[in-house]
């Protein structure tokens, strides 16, 4: 197979910027979000700015869906059209939406180019990451099967955490692995979501201020940043808060000088469940590439 007719495919709660898509030459696949009967689709018809306003407006709380396997193998058709040989899907993780485990089933049946899945177990910029790799190592003429390699280490070294400021939007997330918590007895709270290895969000913690929340997740990055070989790449993570996470990012860039910072999005998918002004850390060691 031609390592240079491989498509990398994400999907858009990994929220990637404009320029980072058309430097990659990567594709995104629009996550659907409803509030009430009207189907929106992330950051193709509502953008960040937009969703966190209907968020304070709209009386009922949005929900999600997932991408359809018709609108996947339309795509898939049409990457075959245009001369690629496969497609390397990177999805946010199985233990949050169905999408990439759906693409897996799907997969045998394509049979216009080789479809690859890979379940990131991640969000956010965890799974943006992955994407990056994976399109950086492909140009760069790597096997592909190298390449997934490399991603499942970049999966086991990545972290997620997010202090929630608004416990609404976890009522409606079945996935999280809450320890026995019950949500009525968070009011008041701002919970600290991880993602676990088996790619859930689990509740580890819970503070009664978002800066003590954001002081419980930086001393879990003082903890990695001791044992790391390398220099950590960081992506502080908001959800409407861009003020917030600059003053994060400035205070972190004092404390840890040998951080590689950079700034990302809580976009609409993910914040269906985080709610506004949520804040969150995403880090991992870079992969080396050869």
């Amino acid at each position: 197979m031609n390592k240079n007719k491989i498509a990398v495919i994400v999907d858009s709660s990994a929220n990637l910027s404009d320029k980072t898509v058309q430097d990659y030459n990567i594709i995104v696949v629009n996550q659907p979000i409803m509030f009430g009967n009207h189907v929106y689709h992330e950051n193709l018809d509502i953008d960040s700015d937009e969703f966190y306003r209907m968020l304070k407006m709209e009386k009922a709380h949005p929900t999600t869906s997932q991408i359809s396997m018709r609108e996947m193998q339309f795509l898939f058709q049409k990457l075959a059209e245009d001369g690629y040989e496969g497609a390397l899907c990177i999805g946010l993780s199985g233990g949050m939406s169905g999408f990439i485990n759906s693409v897996s089933a799907t997969a045998p049946a394509i049979r216009e180019l080789q479809v690859f899945p890979f379940d990131s177990r991640s969000v956010l910029a965890g799974t943006g990451n992955m994407a990056i790799l994976a399109a950086q190592e492909l140009d760069n003429g790597r096997d592909i099967h190298q390449v997934l390699v490399d991603l499942r280490k970049l999966r086991d070294q990545t972290e997620v955490y997010i202090a929630v400021n608004n416990v609404k939007g976890l009522q409606n997330l079945g996935n999280i692995a809450s320890r026995g918590s019950v949500f009525s007895s968070l009011l008041g709270m701002r919970p600290i979501l991880h993602m676990n290895k088996q790619g859930r969000l689990e509740m580890v913690g819970q503070e009664h201020q978002i800066a003590k929340a954001m002081d419980a997740i930086e001393e879990k990055l003082a903890e990695a940043v001791r044992d790391a070989k390398t220099p950590l790449l960081v992506t502080v993570i908001d959800a409407n808060d861009r003020d917030r996470n600059m003053q994060w990012q400035t205070h972190l860039a004092e404390r840890f000088p040998d951080l590689i910072l950079e700034s990302g999005e809580i976009g609409p998918y993910m914040g269906t469940y985080t709610g506004g002004k949520s804040v969150g850390l995403v880090w991992s060691e870079q992969i080396i590439i050869n």
